[in-house]
Parts: C-alpha cells; structure tokens; sequence
C-alpha cells in the first residue's frame, strides 16, 4: 500500500514539476515577445500576408459611412453618403514599376457598391475624374488597371491639382518606391464643412486631399504625409508635407491602429522630412 501510495506521490509530483516547467517556459516567451514588440516595433515589421493586411488596416470612426471594398490589388474604404471614398489604400513594391501595360480602362460605376455614381455623374462638372489608386502604379496587370477606372477609386478633383502636384506627388512615391522596396500608399478626400456637390448632392466635391505612406522595409520603419488642397498647387512637395497625426485629426481616421501606442507615436507624431526628401 505504502509504495502505490509512493508511486501515486511522484506522479503528481512529475506532473506539478512538469506544468511548472510549461509554464515558466510560456512566461519567458511571453515577456520576450513584450519586449520585441513594444522596444523593438520599427524593426519587425513584416510583408507578410497578415503583418501586411494589419498594417493597412484604417480605423473608421463610428458613424461614418464606410464600405470596404476589396479588388485585386487595392482596397476602397467606400463612403456612400458622399459617393466617394473615405481611402484607398495598395502596397506598392518596386518591381511593379516593371509592368508592360499601358493605360486603359473606362470609367465604370461598380453596381455591387451602394452609392457608387455613374460617369454621367461628373459630365459637365469640369472637374477631373481623379485617381486615388493611381492607374500608373497598377502597370503590372491589366485587370488591376481597369479596376482602378472603377468609381469607387476615383473623386472629383481640379486639373489644376490633377495634372500639377499631385502627379508630382505620385511620381514621387514610384522614386521613393524604387529607393525602399516597398511602400504602403493610403489616399483620400479631406472633406470640410460647406464643400460643393455633384449630382444633386450625391458626390462632393472635396475641399483637399491626402496621402499618407509608410515604409515597412526599411529600418527604422518610417511614415510621412501630405495634404493638398484641391486647386492650384504649385511649390515645393515639402511645403505640403505634415505628420500622419494631422490626416487623423482632419479626416477622423486612424492610420496603423494595431501597432503598438509608442510605435505609432513615433510615426505619426513628427514630420520626418530628411528621410524623405533630400
């Protein structure tokens, strides 16, 4: 009886050391893993599917009109209350900049999307059918390029803006794109108080927009904005450049929100230029 009951005892004592042993071991990989994330985030930011689909995530406030809409190669933050989107937003990776095909596509309503409009929508308006997606990026496949001429990544916006800074800003991000291997690219209205309409109300007209990139490859990982207003936009890129932090503030959304607070400080909070722009 006295050696089943010794038998039974160094059992259990077996399985206490063993459960402590587990335990103690899930302890120290725990807190490794809290010391990586929170000391060490700009430097282990990975492209993989789920590091990349966190990353270009955008927080929506609530109340806010907002359909996502996934295509091959970018996503739409859907605003059908304003009939245009709240941001697009696409990884860009340099050998992209490869792609053969050239310019195509007509502009088309996306009849799956509630509030998408129709070309018919802008005619007259004098305002140009802006890209938010840029249709150059999608170069690389010809199904991502006609789906850039969907209504959904497009908004109103002045030639003077369209085919003037903006096209800078854009030929900017495929030399930034080519430098870093990879970017991630978010564009939007900034939309204010008393802006004009299209279509009886049904798409406005937005007062300036934004673009917010950030690049996860390089180290320490960076990020920087810019807002243009939607006219005229002569002058330097630098003079449109402001921290992610000032898009949140006027637009209400939240750029990289599963990153850890300190990280995203770190991004959102300064204007990084000479990392940027030599």
């Amino acid at each position: 009886m006295n050696k089943r009951i010794e038998r039974l005892w160094q059992r259990w004592s077996d399985a206490v050391s063993f459960l402590a042993w587990g335990l103690t071991v899930a302890l120290v990989c725990f807190l490794l893993y809290r010391v990586i994330v929170n000391n060490n985030a700009s430097h282990m930011v990975p492209l993989s599917d789920g590091g990349r689909d966190s990353l270009m995530t955008v927080g929506v406030p609530r109340g806010m009109s907002d359909t996502l809409v996934r295509y091959d190669a970018f996503d739409v933050h859907f605003n059908a209350e304003r009939g245009i989107a709240n941001c697009a937003v696409y990884e860009f990776v340099a050998n992209e900049l490869n792609g053969a095909v050239e310019r195509m596509g007509e502009f088309t309503q996306d009849s799956s999307v509630k509030g998408c409009p129709s070309p018919q929508d802008y005619a007259g308006s004098g305002l140009d059918r802006g890209h938010l997606v840029p249709a150059g990026d999608l170069k690389w496949s010809e199904k991502a390029m006609r789906q850039s001429f969907m209504l959904t990544n497009v908004a109103p916006m002045h030639k003077a803006l369209n085919e003037g800074g903006w096209a800078k800003l854009e030929e900017k991000v495929r030399e930034w794109t080519v430098r870093d291997s990879a970017l991630l690219v978010f564009t939007g209205p900034v939309v204010s108080d008393g802006d004009s309409s299209l279509a009886n109300g049904q798409v406005t007209v937005p007062s300036a927009y934004y673009k917010v990139i950030m690049a996860p490859c390089v180290r320490p990982v960076r990020a920087i904005a810019f807002i243009y207003p939607n006219g005229h936009s002569g002058g330097r890129l630098r003079q449109y450049a402001v921290s992610v932090d000032e898009v949140e503030r006027l637009t209400g959304l939240d750029f990289f929100p599963y990153l850890p607070a300190e990280e995203q400080h770190r991004l959102e909070s300064v204007v990084h230029l000479d990392a940027w722009i030599n």
